[in-house]
């Protein structure tokens, strides 16, 4: 397979190999595939389980939040969530 790179890539894995911790461009390019792979099956992952979608709408929703209301979430929210909804006792 003949595959056409550019310029910035090209340098990117030269860069890659001259650190050392590549012994090649072939070497530099299978970790990426195989981090692409990861990611392919994450995504095939959540999406068939319907994760993925719960996680792209919080993610959507999250973008509108203000940084202020975020600073604002209380740190523990996760572990106490029904004494911040509704004062109940708090789990630690």
């Amino acid at each position: 397979m003949k595959i056409s790179l550019s310029p910035d890539v090209e340098r990117l894995i030269a860069e890659r190999v001259g650190s050392g911790r590549y012994r090649s461009a072939d070497d530099v390019v299978r970790e990426g595939l195989d981090l692409l792979q990861e990611r392919e099956n994450e995504a095939q992952r959540l999406s068939s389980n319907g994760a993925g979608n719960f996680v792209a709408a919080f993610e959507s929703i999250a973008r509108d939040v203000p940084d202020a209301d975020w600073e604002s979430v209380p740190a523990d929210l996760s572990k106490n969530v029904d004494y911040h909804l509704d004062g109940s006792r708090k789990t630690s």
